[in-house]
């Protein structure tokens, strides 16, 4: 194993460079092994074959100067260049596909995705760009092929492979930007936890020097701090604390959290804080909310008198307005990226339907196979862009409705048809009913009332295994309608409730873990139903199903919506 390793890993001081170094020296020793099982199959047609064809003879010659190659590339990258090596490689890839198959196949045929592979390469092997270098030399190759059998070269592939290097460089661009990110992230983290240590050492040391000083360091916390008792009175409070409330310390003791946030908060955020210090056994991390002009995140712990007695709660308010300020850019560079990918991804989509409808001529079935996982995998990307691109425009406000009136059979309908198929392919039952006192017409917006609901009902059918699926729209109250969807799945544990709706999140459990996802969906979901001023609540039991209702206003104007 150590052998192994030590042939894979090279020391370098540039860690992208030792990262491509590496990836070289996993992809030459895969595309090795596959050279030698070729060589085997070769053998192994040879005896049974009646005579040795002339294109044996090719095969192993090209096999055993193919290995010859890799094993002089894998030399040079360990111990001269690794950017040479890697070109090397590319080259080797790009020259050995027209030997792969007739050249009828390699110029209009099943050969032509071997050129796609060094094109996905060179971006993570190189640079970025480098998939353009290759997608160039790729599409001069199969031109040279092609004039050479009198045959026009076949336009639409070499487009091809310049869409598939657009896509190769915007995702390794995005994964080196992102690596650049989380190493800078990871300094930082290493810088703050050594402050953070140092800053604990001292006071700890203050602590246990002079316990008169305990107030000289609450005051040296950056971070505000304030002690509540069991009944939910403000008794320690430093003045950094003072300052990101914009109160004085004076007027932070003595006085309940009611009203220290009158005024400054939102109800929600009200009810949510007076329930987070109302249960003293409860630890709470990084919440954040707006308060005033400010962004703060707030952490909530229990004070105890001993191992088993809380008596009061302490809260550490940190100012976030910065880090929120840089999450709205965040959310901005998501949402180009993802407009950015969906040009190339729907092309790449666009010219799977042109080949699966044979406009370039007929397809075997095994071709026919290729092009509809093609298909399938692009439409699974586009539809994580739309969720990265609706989160990001959620985030930062830009996620536009069109209030007008529709009829919730249609809704529920149009959801049934959409889903039907994926249901019956789990042998489920997906079924729906309409409550007699609901108006004949709603006001929302269709389309994304539409979204959530084939949202919750995807989510139902990935986690459901046996039984049914049931859409149900009805009246709660007077002044609202509500859209309940309800399975017999699994059902979801009660921690895992706490944090169902945040995004990016997903339960740690086996069954959650074997279906796709990034976990965005159910957190569009509940920001939708937030701007659509609505409430979205969940009942599940494990073992008995789950059921997510959503409560929305019978009325709903356009300028609410602003």
């Amino acid at each position: 194993m150590k052998l192994i390793k030590g042939l894979f890993d090279i020391s370098s001081t540039d860690p992208d460079d030792a990262r491509r170094l590496k990836l070289l020296n996993v992809l030459l020793s895969g595309v090795a092994v596959i050279v030698m099982l070729g060589i085997l199959a070769i053998a192994i047609s040879s005896l049974f074959a009646s005579e040795v064809s002339s294109r044996s003879g090719v095969l192993y010659v090209s096999s055993f100067g193919t290995l010859a190659s890799i094993v002089i590339i894998f030399l040079i990258g360990r111990y001269w260049s690794g950017q040479l090596a890697s070109f090397l490689f590319l080259l080797l890839l790009t020259a050995v596909a027209p030997l792969t198959d007739q050249p009828q196949q390699v110029v209009n045929g099943r050969s032509l995705f071997v050129f796609t592979i060094p094109i996905l390469m060179a971006s993570v092997l190189l640079r970025p760009y480098a998939s353009f270098i290759v997608a160039s030399i790729s599409g001069l190759i199969v031109t040279v092929i092609a004039l050479s059998i009198h045959l026009a070269p076949n336009s639409p592939a070499i487009l091809g492979f310049f869409a598939i290097a657009l896509v190769s460089w915007l995702s390794a661009r995005s994964l080196e930007q992102a690596l650049v990110d989380v190493r800078t992230i990871n300094r930082e983290l290493d810088q703050r936890v050594i402050d953070r240590t140092r800053e604990l050492y001292d006071a700890l040391t203050r602590e246990h020097a002079e316990a008169s000083k305990n107030q000289a360091i609450l005051e040296s916390i950056a971070d505000g701090v304030i002690v509540f008792d069991s009944q939910g009175q403000a008794i320690v409070a430093n003045p950094a604390v003072g300052r990101l409330l914009d109160q004085t310390s004076d007027e932070i003791i003595r006085y309940r959290i009611e009203r220290l946030m009158d005024g400054k908060v939102t109800a929600a955020v009200r009810e949510q804080i007076v329930g987070l210090l109302q249960n003293e056994e409860a630890h709470h991390s990084n919440m954040r909310f707006e308060w005033g002009e400010k962004t703060l995140s707030a952490s909530f712990a229990p004070v105890y008198a001993d191992k088993n007695t809380p008596i009061g709660t302490v809260a550490v308010f940190r100012d976030f307005t910065r880090e929120a300020e840089v999450e709205r850019m965040k959310s901005d560079f998501v949402s180009m990226v993802s407009h950015e990918l969906r040009t190339p991804l729907n092309a790449i989509l666009g010219y799977a339907e042109i080949l699966l409808e044979a406009v370039y001529g007929s397809l075997a079935d095994r071709q026919r196979g290729v092009v509809a996982r093609i298909m399938t995998n692009t439409k699974r990307l586009l539809s994580l862009v739309n969720d990265l691109l609706d989160q990001a425009q959620i985030e930062v406000g830009r996620l536009a409705f069109t209030i007008t009136s529709f009829t919730p059979n249609e809704l529920v309908e149009g959801a049934h048809s959409l889903m039907l198929g994926v249901a019956q392919a789990k042998d489920l039952r997906l079924t729906y009913e309409v409550a007699e006192d609901v108006p004949p017409t709603l006001s929302g917006d269709p389309q994304r009332l539409h979204q959530i609901l084939v949202n919750l009902v995807n989510n139902a059918i990935k986690f459901t295994e046996h039984g049914t699926i049931h859409v149900r729209i009805y009246r709660p109250d007077a002044d609202h309608w509500a859209l309940a969807v309800s399975d017999t799945g699994a059902g979801i544990a009660p921690e895992a409730q706490l944090h169902i709706f945040e995004p990016f999140w997903q339960a740690e459990e086996t069954a959650t873990r074997s279906h796709a996802g990034v976990g965005l969906g159910l957190s569009i979901v509940k920001k939708l139903v937030d701007l659509m001023r609505g409430e979205i609540a969940l009942t599940s039991e494990l073992g008995h199903g789950s059921t997510f209702t959503i409560t929305l206003p019978l009325t709903l104007m356009q300028e609410e919506m602003k």
